[in-house]
């Protein structure tokens, strides 16, 4: 196998690797994302889920109301799909400039299989 073809497989691979991205947003941000979402056109689809978050505050945006301090929990919505990773990664960066003072959490992760 000569360099070039290693690159070019390398190159190949990469294009076509495949993440999961996962949010988890505020409730009133719901909505937003949902529009924002739909517009992808390298996004095919997602899931979305009510979830609850434990944990410390991250910044001022996230300040607990006084129900969420008694039962320690917060009120989130998920955000779940999978694309290839370098149309993640862009999407992201367009999440993160749109949402700049909000409290979006974001993992990314490469997927193995699906």
């Amino acid at each position: 196998m000569t360099q070039e073809t290693t690159l070019q497989n390398t190159t190949d691979e990469q294009e076509s690797e495949q993440g999961l991205l996962m949010l988890i947003v505020p409730p009133n941000l719901e909505e937003m994302l949902v529009d924002v979402l739909l517009q992808q056109a390298e996004i095919s689809g997602f899931t979305s889920n009510k979830v609850n978050g434990h944990g410390r505050v991250h910044g001022d945006n996230a300040k607990l109301s006084i129900v969420e301090q008694v039962t320690g929990r917060q009120q989130r919505v998920q955000f779940m799909m999978h694309a290839n990773v370098g149309d993640l990664k862009n999407l992201v960066v367009t999440l993160k400039a749109r949402f700049r003072s909000t409290d979006i959490h974001y993992i990314l992760l490469p997927i193995l299989e699906c």
